[in-house]
């Protein structure tokens, strides 16, 4: 059985949560590749979240350091708005999570 089948009679949204600034672009091109048919109607929405390398995965870690040095080779004048938020972050602790990313939500699912 379908996953959607069971919850299409239910009030559904996705909360979005990522360590870059929204960017209208990607944030529609991942709706796109991930909710198709039926899974289109759900509301969607993104709130930026925190960085903590810390209390990453090690493979997560890993990944995002080999990700790191990949950019590190490009001009930075051309980095795309993620590319720039992950280039900041590097060793750092950062949040940028705030309680107005959850309005639209918090509108949608009242």
């Amino acid at each position: 059985m379908y996953i959607y089948d069971i919850l299409k009679n239910k009030k559904l949204a996705i909360l979005c949560v990522g360590a870059s600034p929204f960017e209208e672009q990607a944030f529609n091109e991942v709706k796109a590749h991930n909710l198709k048919e039926d899974l289109n109607n759900i509301p969607i929405f993104y709130g930026r979240g925190a960085w903590d390398e810390e209390n990453m995965t090690f493979r997560d870690r890993t990944l995002c350091k080999m990700l790191q040095k990949a950019i590190a080779k490009k001009d930075p004048n051309t980095y795309e708005p993620w590319m720039k938020a992950l280039m900041s972050a590097a060793g750092e602790k950062c949040d940028w999570t705030d309680k107005e990313y959850l309005k639209p939500l918090l509108n949608c699912i009242n």
